[in-house]
């Protein structure tokens, strides 16, 4: 009877994203990241406390002492990462339409937290700022991060979802992926206010969806005649997409709000290491811009 029950248990628990979120908080932590399963955070919006599935940092201080200043414990140079993750499992496929747009080549500003607000607003590429003229003749510095030396980030070569669908579902079930979007959405932005910096530190806060599913890219294009009725859709599966993500957030203290642009990265449990990888590497680049612009100044 025992032995029965625990296989009725297993077989419940397996049903669930309890493991993922156990194997993800250990890939994790054996990249030496610091991690924070369950824990608990704010609604900025409704103020009820919630749980997010799992927060998890990394500190990188290579080039600590690689600053414009005599070095001292409160002015080193760190690049603190944070992943802000929530783990959803299902048997119905999730589908993101690649009809996504930023309205600027960046990581969203709101994604950092440091004492240069110029670095948040950088552009990834592209972008000349003219610093002065000469003899009537403008001259311009790049005033991107490529120019500081970033030689590629995945937002600039990825493909941007937004619109999206759980195959399968009925139309008037609550939306999981909804739910998972706003939930690292709302989770990052009460994270990144507990934390405080230092002159030379810098924060990147990244939203991300591990997900045990199939993932599918959709894409839809007119064909001739009339565009309504006459198109072709298809799809694709992937291991991991971009969707941006949009809310309505509070401009100050006035009952004023702007449209904040997001950028959530959904990735497959199976693609969890490459991704990681590919996420630590940029992260390490990010740095030495990071370390550049400090120094420049």
């Amino acid at each position: 009877m025992s032995n029965e029950l625990k296989k009725q248990i297993t077989k419940d628990l397996e049903k669930t994203g309890f493991p993922l979120e156990v194997l993800t908080s250990s890939e994790l932590d054996k990249r030496d990241w610091t991690v924070y399963p369950s824990c608990l955070y704010k609604d900025p919006e409704t103020l009820v406390t919630r749980e997010l599935d799992i927060h998890a940092v990394n500190i990188d201080n290579s080039y600590a002492y690689n600053v414009p200043v005599k070095p001292t414990p409160r002015n080193v140079n760190k690049f603190i990462s944070h992943l802000v993750i929530q783990c959803r499992k299902s048997d119905k496929p999730w589908v993101f339409f690649d009809n996504g747009r930023t309205s600027w080549p960046q990581i969203p500003p709101q994604n950092f937290k440091s004492e240069e607000i110029d670095f948040h607003n950088i552009l990834l590429r592209d972008i000349d700022k003219i610093v002065g003229r000469k003899n009537g003749v403008a001259r311009t510095q790049r005033n991107d991060l490529e120019s500081l030396g970033l030689k590629k980030h995945r937002y600039i070569r990825g493909h941007f979802h937004k619109s999206h669908h759980e195959a399968f579902s009925s139309p008037n079930s609550e939306s999981k992926i909804y739910e998972s979007l706003i939930t690292v959405v709302k989770a990052l932005e009460y994270f990144k206010n507990c934390y405080g910096t230092f002159r030379y530190s810098v924060h990147l806060f990244i939203p991300v969806i591990v997900f045990d599913g199939t993932l599918w890219s959709a894409s839809i294009k007119n064909k001739k005649g009339d565009a309504l009725h006459n198109y072709k859709l298809s799809l694709k599966k992937v291991d991991g997409l971009f969707v941006v993500f949009e809310r309505l957030t509070p401009l100050g203290k006035r009952k004023l709000f702007f449209e904040e642009e997001q950028i959530v990265e959904i990735i497959t449990h199976k693609a969890l290491r490459k991704k990681l990888d590919i996420i630590e590497s940029e992260n390490k680049e990010l740095y030495k811009c990071w370390t550049k612009f400090i120094n420049r100044k």
